[in-house]
């Protein structure tokens, strides 16, 4: 047995070990008194108290200490989420329930980092609360959900406002040498009988992320540091709400952001003398106007309608010029400016959507349990454009785009019940929930006409005609609450999701690479199978998920060789020169199947449960494993390789402070879960070859220590330090993100610049939280 099937098999043995304590605990209870739980086996619910405690300012931190999920890391572009085997815009993310933008990038673009391909992140500083939904879900989270969902909830008055209090105040600074970043916010709050009101502005800027590589080649692929940069990001949340009685409440919500992440592209490689400077800019705005009514009835719950907005610009402005050879002075001159491009993605989102809930009722026979029903509908439209300003410095501005604008218009319902048994069987009366669900989608995706002049390959082939995605998708959730400490549980979920815009119009032609429309794409689809185990008690708790994927009709990136005719060859004959030319095309294509197992398991145990003199100490331990494979020869590189994290804490029972301290293991990704198909040239032309990919990470352990400190009633400092042993390792997300043949995020062909990607050393946070 090897080390890390020792330290696996050690974690399992401490997860059944405090199985009997909780098995005594439940034979203790005369009487099962049962509080039921809204958080489900495969969602896990970050609160604020949680955001706070764990100290996460951004998305790397938000998946740092949850195993099974990872992000998309793509050097100056985060695309997300990476779960159950799946990544970026299969992973649904929205914020109160809205959709976040696709990225609607293209690998070839990618190469060349021209646009800004991120998906938009959400600031933990505007959230109340994060729920990461492992499995497929686009019952509740619609087109995307084929993997999961992240859906960020933002702040309410009550999140400010302190118990008892009518009025409340927030102030907050905090640092992160990770990449020497502080954030400053500040919010007030009103929370009255009738009126709520909450209003939060918060101000962040960094710098870059801080690798632990060493070395001193500065410039092109082969840096061996991470490239300077300059991070300006401004988020604002304002909500009102009234309650004109009782049964009726009208509110109002904005929230949004304004950011860039100035980069200096010191390892950009191009021709010659060549450099960049990328200006990455986002921006957000999400609005929400809404209508509850809760009667005094006992038939209707609840009726709640809303009107939602949504905008958003993505945008990369890339400053490139060169750098002069002085050949007196032997050494280049300073840099000159020779062209901007300023390439934007835009899209506009409105919703109008209506929901009813009933009361708890049941019908006359016991036997069909008691019944709680719930429907929606909406009709939303969204509308995605591209333009592009190029400017040659001295000359006039190409203004551009690179596909017709599209619009797609939605029409939905949903339809959901939960039923509650209460069999009885003998002195035994578990608790049996059921909730089942069927939503119907209905978007119909519409080229426009052109908004600026487009390439020749674009006009070719004319406005698309319009598709249209019909797709029904359903989820059964059972629970069986065994006693007062045990539960079973079994769940399957169905996603889909529908091709962007970008994948199914966008077309290209030159010699340096082309790029075939697909009008024909399909949805793809994903069942999720979850078989659960839990048992929590006040003595601790253990969760044990055990989960199948499959997906089916998975869009790929097909990429064929292409033979055009030389009209040179008259000429260049005699010498040898090849008839045809041979170009590499790429094209989405639905082609493959995929199948992701796996398990997840933790546990926490409070030590007092076996000393008095323990009270205020607890341990814990986490696992997640997973194995996959496509249908075709390539691995699945998203899925994540082994993690698992143990916990030491303690808290002292006046909560006036506690300390946290954390062991993680980060697996290594084996070559057999990493091949991958490359079309190598040879004399015989282009030929496809299954290949290993060729930067694997090495397995990591890394040990975090934080913790808080409560100074009067009003006041809370927080701190942290990470990698506290300063190791020096690579990430899974960070290496799969290096483009192979590219100008940006790459490495030279001898593996220089992979120190480029270290993950940062010893690094620490601390924060102050003024409440009042």
């Amino acid at each position: 047995m090897n080390r890390t099937q020792s330290i696996a098999s050690g974690l399992f043995f401490s997860f059944f070990a405090i199985q009997p304590i909780l098995a005594e605990e439940a034979a203790e209870l005369q009487e099962i008194v049962v509080k039921e739980k809204e958080t489900k086996a495969n969602l896990i619910r970050k609160s604020r108290h949680a955001i706070q405690q764990e100290m996460i300012n951004d998305t790397r931190d938000l998946v740092r200490y949850t195993t099974d999920v990872g992000i998309s890391d793509n050097g100056r572009h985060l695309k997300g989420f990476a779960m159950r085997g799946v990544e970026g815009n299969r992973v649904g993310i929205s914020i109160d329930g809205i959709s976040l933008p696709d990225s609607e990038e293209n690998s070839l673009y990618a190469r060349y980092g021209n646009f800004n391909s991120s998906r938009i992140s959400i600031d933990p500083e505007l959230v109340s609360g994060i729920d990461i939904y492992r499995g497929a879900n686009s019952f509740n989270s619609g087109s995307g959900s084929l993997g999961g969902s992240v859906n960020y909830k933002s702040l309410d008055a009550v999140d400010i406002v302190l118990d008892g209090n009518k009025f409340g105040s927030l102030l907050k600074t905090s640092y992160a040498s990770k990449n020497r970043e502080w954030v400053k916010t500040v919010g007030v709050g009103y929370l009255g009988e009738k009126l709520d009101l909450v209003l939060l502005y918060s101000n962040r800027t960094g710098h870059e992320m801080k690798s632990n590589g060493k070395g001193d080649i500065e410039l092109y692929s082969s840096r061996q540091k991470p490239d300077p940069s300059r991070l300006r990001l401004n988020n604002y949340l304002f909500k009102l709400g009234y309650a004109f009685s009782p049964e009726h409440r009208l509110a109002f919500s904005i929230n949004g952001q304004k950011g860039s992440r100035y980069t200096d592209e010191l390892s950009y490689t191009s021709i010659g003398s060549f450099w960049r400077e990328a200006d990455d800019e986002n921006g957000r705005i999400n609005a929400n106007l809404n209508y509850a009514y809760t009667p005094d009835s006992k038939y209707l719950a609840l009726l709640r309608a809303d009107i939602d907005y949504q905008y958003t610009d993505l945008a990369a402005v890339n400053n490139k010029g060169r750098r002069p050879w002085n050949f007196t002075k032997n050494q280049y001159e300073a840099k000159e400016l020779v062209e901007v491009h300023d390439r934007r993605m835009k899209t506009k989102y409105t919703r109008f959507s209506v929901q009813m809930d009933s009361q708890p009722f049941e019908f006359p026979s016991k036997l069909l349990g008691e019944h709680q029903l719930s429907v929606s509908a909406f009709v939303s439209r969204r509308d995605f454009k591209n333009i592009n300003y190029d400017t040659i410095i001295g000359a006039s501005t190409t203004v551009y785009t690179i596909q017709h604008p599209v619009r797609t218009n939605q029409l939905g319902a949903t339809i959901k019940d939960k039923v509650v048994w209460s069999p009885a069987f003998g002195e035994w009366s578990p608790m049996i929930t059921a909730q089942f669900g069927s939503r119907f989608n209905y978007e119909k995706l519409e080229p426009r006409e052109l908004n600026a002049a487009c390439s020749a390959a674009c006009k070719r082939e004319g406005k698309p005609d319009t598709s249209v995605f019909e797709n029904v998708t359903s989820f059964l959730d059972l629970e069986a609450q065994l006693n007062s400490v045990w539960k079973v549980g079994y769940n399957v979920g169905a996603g889909y999701r529908i091709p962007t815009a970008s994948e199914m119009y966008f077309t290209f032609d030159s010699p340096y690479g082309k790029w075939k429309s697909n009008p024909d794409l399909v949805a793809e689809r994903s069942v999720t199978h979850t078989f659960s185990v839990a048992a929590h008690s006040e003595k601790g708790s253990f969760d044990l998920n055990i989960y199948q994927s499959n997906y089916n009709d998975f869009l790929f990136e097909r990429e064929t060789i292409v033979k055009s005719y030389n009209p040179y060859y008259h000429l260049c004959a005699y010498y040898g020169c090849s008839k045809y030319f041979e170009t590499p095309r790429q094209q989405m294509v639905n082609i493959d199947k995929a199948r992701i197992r796996g398990l997840e398991a933790k546990a926490t145990l409070s030590l007092n449960t076996l000393s008095d003199r323990l009270n205020g100490w607890s341990i814990l331990g986490s696992i997640g494993y997973s194995k996959g494979k496509l249908s075709t020869e390539s691995s699945l590189l998203s899925i994540q390789p082994m993690k698992m994290i143990w916990g030491l804490d303690y808290e002292a029972p006046s909560g006036k402070w506690g300390i946290f301290n954390r062991l993680t293991y980060l697996g290594a990704k084996k070559a057999k879960d990493a091949q991958v198909v490359e079309n190598i040239y040879s004399s015989r032309g282009y030929e496809p070859e299954v290949t290993t990919y060729k930067y694997l990470n090495k397995s990591a352990y890394l040990f975090d220590m934080f913790g808080y400190y409560k100074a009067t009633k009003n006041i809370t400092l927080r701190a942290g330090v990470y990698n506290l042993f300063n190791r020096t390792y690579h990430t899974w997300d960070a290496l799969r993100g290096i483009n192979a043949n590219s100008t940006t995020n790459t490495v030279d062909r001898e593996g220089r610049g992979l120190q480029r990607f270290y993950a940062p050393g010893r690094n620490y946070s601390a924060s102050v939280e003024i409440k009042f």
